[in-house]
């Protein structure tokens, strides 16, 4: 890579013994693990956070039994108040036959499979805990690297050295390419389409997996109400036929009423979610495979390690696991007394 001392700035340099990059809620949840870890001082923690928060996320996660006790053992759940939880009790597969559906459930109802959360108030909870950690609100737009530390080039002209970075910053995460580590992508040629419904009854705090014609869809329940929030993979060229009509949320409906007929579930459009318009949002699904998702004195986690399809809801319980490895190689790598960079630690 090219030499980056020409342009460098004593005054503006800084060191962290570890640096993590990217401001969702995986890189918050990484700091927050690092700081309750014991083994940095806060002033040995840098937190390169550029995202600014939209106030009008109404998008939603499903956290599995072990992610949820992960954040409640971070003190997180205590900070989010309980109609802000939806937990679910239940969920069911339906095949493409409409065959009677698998269905996965506790007879003890005191047990839950999970609980859907805004992600919005997650990451608010996450950032309640981290005001006391410094904090850098812009974009990496370089880096090198010695044989003692990693330097991070941001767009302020700050410079920050490190020994070792975890970057978290998504799935077309700019770090990995300008570490040029190998990136598999692999085009589905689908679009992942997202909103709120309206149910005929009751979500009976269930979560839904359907396979229609459209294309497979999750289906989550949504606080303490009839209201609904989903995930749909569907293929290109149907998704520019329904984005084509003046109404698309209805041939949504329609096709989802027809599929669920036989258990008497209809579904409506709504106009507003907690005062909010509800618009649907959509994305391209390309996903990532990374043989190693590492470079000199640098790890990447979350969906800049590995971006999987949305329809089993488990993205961001994978990216939650990543942090808690990655903190206890760390821990074994300072117990031993080695570099933070050992190669063996990455």
């Amino acid at each position: 890579m090219k030499s980056l001392m020409n342009i460098r700035d004593v005054k503006n340099e800084t060191f962290h013994k570890i640096c993590v990059v990217g401001g969702g809620i995986t890189g918050a949840m990484m700091v927050l693990l690092l700081k309750k870890s014991n083994m940095f001082k806060l002033n040995e923690i840098g937190w390169i956070n550029p995202s600014p928060k939209s106030k009008n996320d109404l998008r939603t996660t499903f956290y599995n039994k072990a992610s949820m006790d992960l954040l409640n053992n971070l003190n997180v759940l205590g900070k989010i108040k309980k109609n802000n939880l939806t937990f679910v009790q239940k969920i069911r597969v339906f095949g493409v036959n409409n065959a009677s559906p698998l269905i996965w459930d506790y007879d003890d109802p005191s047990i839950k499979l999970g609980a859907v959360i805004r992600n919005n108030i997650i990451l608010n909870a996450l950032e309640e805990q981290l005001k006391d950690v410094k904090q850098y609100k812009n974009f990496v737009n370089n880096t090198e690297c010695n044989k003692f530390e990693r330097t991070l080039f941001l767009e302020n002209k700050s410079i920050i050295n490190t020994h070792l970075v975890i970057s978290a910053d998504g799935k077309n995460s700019y770090l990995r390419e300008l570490l040029s580590i190998n990136t598999i992508n692999k085009k589905v040629k689908h679009i992942a389409v997202s909103g709120f419904l309206k149910q005929s009854k009751h979500h009976d705090w269930t979560a839904i997996q359907a396979f229609t014609n459209l294309g497979p869809i999750g289906i989550l329940p949504y606080e303490n109400k009839n209201i609904i929030n989903f995930v749909l993979s569907i293929d290109e060229i149907k998704c520019k036929k329904i984005f084509s009509e003046k109404n698309p949320e209805k041939l949504l409906c329609n096709e989802l009423n027809n599929f669920f007929s036989h258990i008497n579930l209809h579904f409506s459009p709504v106009e507003k979610i907690n005062g909010i318009e509800n618009k649907l949002s959509y994305w391209k699904l390309n996903l990532n495979f990374i043989m190693n998702p590492t470079s000199l004195r640098t790890i990447l986690i979350g969906d800049a390690a590995h971006s999987i399809h949305p329809l089993a809801g488990q993205g961001l319980n994978l990216s939650l696991r990543d942090c808690v490895s990655s903190v206890n190689a760390i821990r074994n790598c300072l117990r031993f007394g080695n570099d933070l960079g050992d190669e063996t630690v990455l």
